[in-house]
């Protein structure tokens, strides 16, 4: 659940419910007190590297032309991956 911090960031609170009858069920709460703050840590991070490449990309992307956007998605949607690194490309 996203909410805004005091900083100007944004804090963002996520809960995950097991279900399931497995053994390893019983085991998630005592595996979580050891692996919690790890998992945490990488989930923040993913977090970070989305809103970094979010906030490099979208300016470019408002800043353009309307009517070239559809073309763009078309072609980048039809690219193969050679094209897609390639440097003509703008990636």
């Amino acid at each position: 659940m996203p909410r805004p911090a005091g900083d100007g960031r944004w804090r963002v609170t996520v809960t995950v419910r097991v279900k399931g009858r497995s053994f390893a069920r019983l085991l998630l709460p005592l595996a979580m007190t050891f692996m919690g703050r790890r998992a945490r840590g990488a989930f923040s991070t993913a977090l970070d590297d989305a809103a970094k490449q979010w906030n490099d990309q979208i300016p470019e992307l408002v800043r353009k032309d309307m009517e070239q956007l559809p073309l763009e998605l078309v072609e980048s949607l039809f690219a193969t991956d050679e094209q897609r690194t390639s440097p003509s490309l703008g990636t």
